[in-house]
């Protein structure tokens, strides 16, 4: 049997391919994963900054679907069938013996696809849910149903933090033996081992040499709540005339946070700069990381923020307390406590022995965020489920589940 024959074939299904955690952690699986041992396949929805990037990767075969989107509701059902009918069609004609699918709406199309083609092993991973209690119950109900009657075809889940495994099991999506815990890894060498030029980087940005910056990496979207990022500048400002607000990111609440900082009279204290590919360089020149989300799963760009030595004020909410460890490394805050969000921020920037001794502290985040391990745990998960030690005997023994 060549070689080729060898391999495990996996068809990696998401969404958009945007500058988000559940889109590195994919970049990174299909730039790192063994070519020895698997072929790599993706489908993704069009556009998304990191989508022609994954598809320059000579190893990756790489399938365009328009129709494939972030539209949730009626008016795209249309689009959602097509989705399916064109998943199903490329998943009969590759015939792999994995089909991996991440981000929710990916998630349940891709799935339900796989399912439709006859693929014998179905794997998600939940980089986050799609719902949370501050959703509508409405809402938030019909997304939990959706994602039980998914569970029924889905060979194995996946999670990046412990509390989303509680939450599934506690949604009855996934009993615990059926899911495993897979961080989604961190390059560390591209983080905190660089010289950056502070005050040239702030010129560049319109600040101050002196300005103290408050950043955010994030998506524009409803989960990572941004208007109480603004709303906390507000605060600050108001105390504070040397402190200034950066947002890293875009998305389709652009516009709404644009009007926000415009009726806060925030156009010189808060500044949004789009989605960035330098983002190491921009954490260097952050005194706080502070994250307003709602829900999670765990955030790698708080895992980056700490890395890089900044220290971490957020929301206690799903996977984050998994890794900020509140008055050692940051602090944690309640979800939507815009007023304490502030407190702890001003805080930090009053007293730089305290900022500098958590931004050390957060230096030491744990190996277990590492890219090398969410290979080394991608790895064994598919041999085990492709049955692969039988059919690799030279890597049985390294890989064995």
């Amino acid at each position: 049997m060549s070689l080729e024959k060898m391999k495990i074939k996996i068809v990696r299904i998401i969404t958009r391919m945007d500058l988000g955690g559940a889109q590195q952690a994919v970049l990174h699986l299909a730039r790192r994963l063994d070519q020895s041992l698997f072929e790599q396949i993706l489908i993704t929805g069009e556009g998304g900054e990191l989508s022609a990037e994954l598809c320059s990767i000579p190893s990756i075969k790489c399938y365009i679907l328009p129709s494939l989107s972030r539209r949730v509701g009626l008016g795209g059902l249309l689009d959602d069938l097509r989705t399916i009918i064109r998943i199903r069609s490329i998943l009969r004609q590759e015939v792999p013996e994995i089909a991996h699918t991440h981000t929710p709406k990916a998630g349940i199309l891709g799935r339900w696809a796989a399912w439709m083609a006859g693929i014998p092993r179905i794997i998600h991973t939940f980089h986050g849910f799609g719902f949370s209690e501050f959703q509508p119950s409405g809402v938030r109900r019909l997304y939990i149903w959706v994602e039980r009657l998914t569970s029924l075809i889905t060979t194995r889940f996946v999670v990046v933090a412990e509390s989303n495994r509680l939450k599934g099991q506690e949604y009855r999506i996934f009993g615990r033996a059926d899911c495993d815990l897979i961080r989604s890894g961190i390059d560390f060498s591209a983080f905190g081992n660089m010289f950056v030029d502070k005050s040239k980087k702030k010129l560049e940005l319109g600040f101050a040499p002196s300005d103290k910056i408050v950043g955010i990496v994030a998506g524009f979207k409803p989960p990572k709540a941004l208007h109480h990022f603004v709303t906390v500048a507000r605060r600050v400002s108001d105390q504070r005339t040397d402190i200034k607000f950066l947002m890293v990111g875009d998305g389709e609440l652009r516009e709404q946070l644009e009007e926000h900082v415009d009726r806060l009279h925030l156009d010189s204290i808060v500044k949004m700069v789009g989605w960035r590919r330098d983002v190491p360089e921009f954490l260097e020149i952050f005194d706080v990381f502070l994250l307003t989300s709602l829900w999670e799963g765990l955030p790698r760009v708080v895992v980056e923020a700490m890395i890089t030595g900044v220290p971490v004020v957020a929301p206690d909410v799903d996977g984050i307390a998994e890794v900020v460890r509140s008055g050692e490394t940051g602090y944690l805050v309640s979800p939507g406590d815009t007023a304490s969000m502030a407190q702890r921020v001003i805080e930090l920037l009053d007293n730089e022995t305290l900022r500098r001794q958590m931004g050390r502290a957060a230096k030491g985040v744990g190996q277990e965020f590492s890219v090398e391990n969410m290979i080394e745990d991608y790895t064994r998960l598919y041999i085990g489920l492709a049955g692969a030690v039988a059919h690799l005997p030279s890597f049985s023994s390294k890989w064995k589940p």
